[in-house]
């Protein structure tokens, strides 16, 4: 099938999040991405970044050791769940969805199964990983429309950075992506790239699933390293195109508790310009915690130090005291809240 029919047939697009990685970084016993970032789980960002986007069929894959992800999995009852059972690198993780979705086998040297929900029907598969909750909706909508505009059966979102160390280097002519190298596995010139991956594929189903018995563990992590299918779809003669992101922070993984801690200061930081851009006063915003969200109407102000957070709504022409602590509480207009009040409810 040629890349233009497959991407005529192409009706609907769904999503794959890798969650498997144990996150030994953190220092936890908690999973990675069930830490809270800004609020939310980071692995609820990404869920809700793709309900954003359009994207309503999702396979979420975590590893055997998934207990602790019971009270989330049960907010998210809609969702499918494969099990990664080797661990060995992205390209194994995907390779364990295939007993999540309809019409595919997975390759020989994948191990796992299907935990939770029907196999899923699709045309496309969008991946990405679940430690990284800063992605915007708008930016996958803009992926997925250039990938379809571009009638690709795989494309792949990358972002220029100007410290690139620790991503895989994406090389691209004319807008096509060649390859794509990790940093272990990179020369001086390589790493001289500053284009780099950020772990977003879009790939028509078929392509991809058939893609994944050609990978080799022969690298410097020996495993199965998903960014290979590039190289591979290029040598069967398919087009992979290279669509660049015009900003990278919202592409900032996390590995560890100091990067967890930046992510949130930067989805804090983007919520205040936000309120600010729609009339909302802050008094010394830096020391504004206000979760995104939260809903502010325009001529409130909100005094040094509040802390907003959960479902808190509040009006317009509201005064938020200085230091007061609202949780999950309806403020209707107009009300002045004094100084170092706390009002906390309970979630719904």
């Amino acid at each position: 099938m040629s890349s233009a029919r497959t991407h005529a047939a192409a009706s609907s697009v769904a999503g794959l999040v890798l969650a498997a990685g144990k996150g030994t970084r953190m220092r936890s016993a908690l999973p990675k991405v069930l830490h809270e970032v800004a609020g939310r789980p980071m692995l609820e960002w990404t869920l809700r970044c793709l309900d954003d986007a359009g994207i309503a069929r999702v396979c979420l894959v975590l590893s055997e050791d998934r207990d602790g992800f019971a009270p989330f999995l049960a907010t998210w009852p809609d969702l499918n769940v494969a099990v990664q059972r080797n661990r060995q690198g992205t390209g194994d993780a995907v390779a364990a969805a295939a007993w999540s979705f309809a019409g595919v086998q997975p390759p020989p040297f994948a191990a796992g199964y299907a935990a939770q929900g029907q196999p899923v029907e699709c045309s496309y598969v969008l991946i990405m990983a679940g430690d990284v909750p800063g992605v915007q909706a708008a930016s996958l909508r803009a992926f997925i429309a250039a990938a379809k505009a571009s009638a690709v059966p795989m494309a792949v979102l990358g972002m220029q950075m100007v410290d690139p160390t620790g991503y895989g280097r994406m090389r691209i002519s004319g807008g096509e992506l060649l390859d794509i190298t990790e940093e272990k596995d990179a020369d001086a010139a390589t790493r001289s790239i500053d284009i780099c991956n950020t772990g977003i594929y879009l790939v028509d189903k078929q392509l991809l699933f058939a893609l994944l018995p050609g990978l080799q563990p022969q690298n410097a992590q020996a495993e199965y390293y998903l960014t290979d299918c590039v190289k591979l779809a290029r040598s069967q003669g398919h087009r992979v195109l290279a669509h660049v992101a015009s900003e990278s922070e919202q592409f900032a993984g996390i590995n560890d508790r100091a990067q967890l801690a930046a992510v949130e200061v930067k989805m804090i930081q983007r919520k205040r310009q936000a309120l600010l851009a729609a009339g909302v006063g802050l008094q010394l915003p830096e020391t504004i915690y206000v979760e995104p969200g939260v809903e502010v109407g325009s001529d409130t102000l909100l005094a040094a130090g509040c802390h907003l957070s959960g479902a808190t709504r509040i009006g317009s022409g509201c005064v938020i005291g200085a230091g007061s602590i609202l949780k999950n509480i309806v403020v209707p207009s107009g009300e002045h809240v004094p100084p170092h009040t706390v009002r906390i409810q309970a979630e719904a």
